[in-house]
């Protein structure tokens, strides 16, 4: 039997660990991921890694859409 601890939890979206078995169970909505101590490491990484590209994107898409209407304003 499992013996899971709440590790964060919103509306929509679980993290549970599992002493039991060393797992770590993602419950988004009506689906549910377990993952190994690693694989959540490599994905929180990965998921960083990508907020951060994303936020870098759009502020350069929206410095880029600032400069092209001053230019149209010129």
């Amino acid at each position: 039997m499992c013996k899971k601890i709440l590790l964060s939890g919103q509306a929509g979206f679980r993290v549970h660990y599992c002493e039991t078995h060393k797992t770590i169970e993602l419950e988004i909505g009506a689906m549910s991921l377990r993952l190994d101590e690693d694989a959540l490491e490599l994905m929180s990484e990965s998921l960083s890694e990508s907020v951060s590209k994303l936020h870098a994107l759009q502020a350069t898409k929206g410095s880029f859409e600032a400069f092209m209407r001053q230019l149209k304003n010129a």
